[in-house]
C-alpha cells in the first residue's frame, strides 16, 4: 500500500490528525509539502489530478480524501478499527 499525503507547510490540525493516525498504526507513507504561494493548478499538476484543498491523502495513486475519508478507507480495508487502532 502506497500512501501519499499532500499538505501545506503551515500547521493544519487535519494534517496533524492524519500524520498521527498513520504513525500510530505503523503505516508507511510519504509527504509532499506545498506553500501558500503554490497555485492549486500547480499542486494539481504535481498530484496528478484536480485538487481543491489540502491536506489530501491518496492510496496507490487513487484519491482517498481527508482525515475521515482515510479512516473509512482503512476500516473498510480491515487495517484499523473505528477507534483508529490496528
Amino acid at each position: 500500500m502506497n500512501v501519499e499525503l499532500f499538505v501545506y507547510d503551515k500547521f493544519d490540525k487535519s494534517a496533524l490528525d492524519i500524520l498521527t493516525l498513520l504513525e500510530n498504526n505503523s503505516i508507511k507513507f510519504s509527504v509532499q509539502v506545498f506553500n501558500d504561494e503554490d497555485s492549486l493548478d500547480y499542486i494539481s499538476n504535481q498530484v496528478g489530478e484536480t485538487v481543491r484543498r489540502l491536506p489530501m491523502v491518496s492510496v496507490d495513486g487513487k484519491r482517498v480524501g481527508r482525515y475521515y475519508d482515510l479512516i473509512e478507507f482503512l476500516v473498510n480495508e480491515g487495517i484499523i478499527n473505528y477507534q483508529g487502532k490496528s
